[in-house]
């Protein structure tokens, strides 16, 4: 009884003791406000940053706060000191040891991240409270702080940018302290001829490739090239100060100039770092207050063997390396390591170019937290001290505000608890329910994708993305829990955005099934493709969400989402209750494949393909596509039906013509398919089968060769299914 009165009695002054340490800073009913007090000779950006103390005050409370400029304070107020403070060690500290809070930073743009901190840690102000304030909310009439408290904090890496669109809201970039490409770089990626367009360069200014100078790339060693660009970097940098940063790259090609100046400051036939570095070297010297990058890219090779300025750098790419894996865990580590440590030994600033999402479709959820996790803190280790985040830009992807916020957070400490901070983030956006649903399953998945080591790249179609992470069972039960949430959540345009992109992966994991469970179709007992309703309804889903969130693509190179649903219910409404003899049915390809391609499961799977190459298609580039097959497994057939697909972009071009031949490869039929301009489409053909009355009876066993266009150069050919009925 003694123990329990005891444990009782500790309870109790505890609470006491912890409501003795709270002080109010803010009360309606008492008339209680602290002044925001800023120095006398404060700037334009001090000036600024109370200002946006004040707009975050009274956004919770609907009240402002009086500004003092002034060097001396009243004793008989409270205040909120804003300070810089350019010599302090920490990025910024906010404070309270007497009856004033301070809030300082290193310099106007830490000082605003301080305001945005304090306010997250103090108050109950939240980021979708400052973007949607036009929205009804109960404002706070009374704000307890804590009476003595100190922190400060100073970020992992330097430069900080999640390239997602989120973060090109300023206000954004106040509450997550992240930095913004358009208001830093003058000259961005491969971006050097835009700004040299005005100038007539000379001969000498472009690469002597042999005994040629070429326009498609530059020599670095080039004193016209240097003058105007020097002239260029002074515009850009004296119209706006800011604009501080500039990316020095060679043309996105394999040329090096190998002009005398170049061979002797050491170009090689394959390597312009020698050159590329001497260049900017010149460029920093003229301009001590920008920085000059490259990039470890294509030609950017070997470290030059004289000293770089040190206010030059370089960005390294993982662009060949992203795989859905932690690098320190993939084949890719002990080369990556050497690079980072042979460019960190070399250069002051060494930035690490890294990708979060799946370019081929940004509806794909591709949850890369942990992983990106894991990488920054290797980058940590490795002395890397600024990372770009390549997201998927000025573009919708899925669940896109919540990844912004995270890696935004992961940039500035690495070590956080990612489970938390996703429930944290839906807690505070949605109901307890809908909340409860998504948070599980992104925890679920993040922990999928960061403990499989099956690779995605950032480049990947629907089956490799089920692959690694994406369950069918566990996604179709966790949507139709979501699609619950709709009619409560209709007219939230964030949710529609999310339900746009759910159902596109649902009608893609089906799209990549074909039929069964998980398919968009059953198959019958008598060779019949039946259309599940279910697809159609999706389908109209679709159209609906994407039309009401006004999300027109879904990837890096605009592919609409009206031509994937069209082509969609043409394929559908095509194929049910068509006849499939050949659905799964054995045959052969003798002719070669190529090595990414030798899966030869698409061509009679069921699943169809769409307008994008890397889902359902199966590619021939180094030869024709020649299949052998049995006749008694297609009996009944009296035609064969074929889809193809035109992707000039990525050289896929329909085909020449298709033979059936017999064995001894003589020609039973032809049919020759004309030269096609379109730049992107599918076509399907269909052809009759020899058969008797033609005198050309099809034989036991049969080769149906397919070959690719006539077209010169390089040129493939993508065949889906082969239908034969």
């Amino acid at each position: 009884m003694f123990k329990k009165y005891i444990f009782l009695t500790l309870c109790f002054l505890s609470f006491i003791s912890c409501a003795q340490n709270k002080v109010t800073l803010y009360s309606k009913q008492h008339n209680i406000a602290p002044k925001i007090s800023i120095p006398l000779a404060a700037d334009i950006l001090v000036t600024n940053a109370a200002n946006d103390f004040n707009t975050k005050f009274k956004t919770i409370t609907g009240q402002s706060l009086q500004i003092e400029r002034s060097n001396s304070l009243n004793k008989n107020s409270n205040y909120i000191l804003l300070r810089v403070n350019p010599t302090q060690r920490d990025a910024f500290c906010v404070y309270k040891r007497d009856r004033n809070i301070t809030i300082q930073g290193k310099s106007a743009q830490d000082l605003q991240y301080a305001i945005s901190d304090f306010f997250k840690r103090y108050t109950n102000l939240t980021y979708d409270l400052l973007e949607n304030t036009s929205v009804d909310f109960d404002v706070d009439e009374e704000i307890e702080i804590p009476e003595v408290f100190n922190h400060c904090s100073s970020p992992t890496f330097a430069y900080r940018e999640p390239y997602y669109a989120p973060n090109f809201n300023p206000d954004f970039r106040a509450w997550n302290k992240t930095n913004y490409l358009e208001l830093e770089w003058g000259i961005w990626g491969h971006n050097l001829p835009k700004i040299l367009k005005d100038y007539k360069l000379p001969e000498t200014a472009y690469a002597k490739v042999g005994k040629k100078r070429v326009e498609s790339q530059f020599c670095f060693t080039s004193d016209s090239l240097l003058k105007y660009t020097k002239e260029s970097v002074k515009r850009i940098y004296d119209s706006d100060h800011a604009l501080n940063k500039f990316m020095i790259l060679p043309n996105d090609n394999s040329l090096v100039c190998t002009c005398e100046t170049c061979t002797a400051i050491g170009n090689t036939s394959k390597d312009a770092a020698p050159a590329v570095f001497s260049f900017m070297n010149k460029l920093a010297e003229s301009n001590r207050k920008a920085t000059f990058f490259t990039t470890a890219y294509v030609t950017v090779k070997s470290v030059p063997k004289f000293k770089p300025e040190p206010n030059t750098g370089l960005f390294y790419s993982t662009i060949a390396i992203q795989k859905g894996i932690p690098i320190e865990k993939s084949k890719y580590f002990e080369k990556f390591e050497a690079d980072i440590k042979k460019w960190r030994n070399y250069l002051q600033n060494v930035y690490v170019w890294d990708y979060t999402v799946n370019f081929d479709n940004y509806f794909d959820i591709y949850p890369t937290l942990k992983v990106t996790q894991e990488n920054l803190k290797l980058y940590q280790r490795l002395g890397v001290n600024g990372v770009f985040l390549h997201g998927s830009e000025y573009n919708y992807s899925t669940f896109q505000k919540l990844k912004a916020s995270i890696l935004a957070k992961l940039l500035w400490n690495p070590n956080l608890d990612i489970q938390k901070e996703v429930t944290d983030y839906f807690n505070a956006k949605y109901s307890k329910k809908l909340a409860e649903v998504l948070g599980n399953y992104y925890n679920f998945i993040t922990d999928a994708f960061y403990l499989s080591n099956k690779e995605l790249s950032i480049y990947s179609g629907i089956h490799e993305t089920a692959k690694k992470y994406l369950d069918p069972k566990v996604y179709f039960a966790f949507y139709d829990e979501f699609d619950t949430h709709t009619q409560a959540n209709k007219f939230d345009k964030d949710y529609l955005k999310i339900a746009t992109a759910l159902t596109f992966l649902r009608l893609e994991i089906m799209r990549d099934y074909g039929f069964g469970k998980y398919g968009f179709a059953n198959f019958s007992t008598d060779n019949e493709i039946i259309v599940k309703n279910e697809a159609a309804i999706l389908l109209d889903n679709l159209t609906a969400y994407s039309k009401s969130a006004k999300l027109d693509t879904y990837n890096e190179v605009g592919y609409q989402l009206k031509d994937y649903i069209e082509s969609w219910r043409k394929t559908i409404y095509r194929n049910h209750k068509k006849k499939n003899y050949f659905y799964k049915k054995p045959f052969e390809i003798i002719s070669k494949m190529d090595e990414d391609y030798t899966n030869t499961k698409a061509l009679n799977d069921g699943a169809f393909g769409l307008k994008d190459y890397n889902t359902n298609w199966h590619i021939a580039s180094i030869d024709d596509l020649t299949l052998k097959i049995d006749k008694k497994s297609i009996q009944k057939s009296e035609k064969i039906t074929f889809t193809f697909l035109q992707d000039i972009k990525h050289n896929i071009f329909f085909p020449s013509s298709i033979e059936i031949k017999d064995e001894k490869l003589k020609t039973i039929k032809r049919v020759r398919l004309p030269l096609d301009d379109i730049k992107l489409d599918t076509k399907e053909v269909t052809i009759e089968l020899p058969n008797s009355f033609d005198r050309k009876d099809l034989p036991d066993t049969f080769i149906v060769k397919i070959s690719k266009s006539t077209i010169e150069g390089k040129n493939a050919l993508a065949c889906d299914e082969i239908i034969f009925n």
